[in-house]
């Protein structure tokens, strides 16, 4: 048998395991990206809600003032509206 018979093998052997070790590295990244992003969009859901609940006590207060700034006019002597 001659010397580079078992060459071509020895090189499909080295491609194939260098294949095999990138694809299970890049599977292990993928993993571990995976679980350090786990609550990635739990910021912005959170910022949703925050913002949601200042706006809805925003309103609110605008409503209470609002009232009494109105009542308060009205108790002005000749107050009237435009």
């Amino acid at each position: 048998m001659p010397p580079t018979t078992g060459e071509p093998l020895r090189t499909l052997n080295a491609i194939t395991t260098k294949t095999a070790v990138a694809v299970i590295n890049r599977r292990d990244q993928l993993i571990a990206d995976l679980c350090h992003d786990r609550d990635r969009g739990s910021s912005t859901v959170e910022t949703i809600i925050i913002v949601a609940g200042f706006a809805g006590l925003a309103f609110t207060v605008y409503l209470a003032v609002s009232g009494k700034v109105h009542a308060w006019i009205n108790k002005i002597p000749g107050a009237s509206g435009p």
